[in-house]
């Protein structure tokens, strides 16, 4: 009978709401519009961690890595 009670419960806690999506470290309030969070994997692992960065830096590092593919700094082509 308590087994039967427990299944119960916890069937019907996985049938719950879905999670909200991550907050930023340190804010109280809800995530504001100007930050963009993500999951992340490190290269070598199935392990992910979220990532909340601003728009700019966003933009920031979508710029710098086009940068990087169009002039590749450690390139053999590019040795002195």
């Amino acid at each position: 009978m308590m087994r039967l009670i427990m299944l119960t419960v916890l069937a019907l806690a996985a049938c719950g709401p879905p999670l909200p999506p991550p907050r930023p470290l340190g804010s109280n309030g809800p995530a504001p519009d100007d930050v963009e969070c993500h999951d992340e994997r490190t290269t070598g692992t199935n392990m992910a961690r979220s990532v909340c960065l601003k728009r700019e830096q966003v933009d920031e590092n979508r710029k710098a890595a086009q940068d990087w593919e169009k002039h590749p700094r450690n390139s053999p082509t590019n040795a002195r």
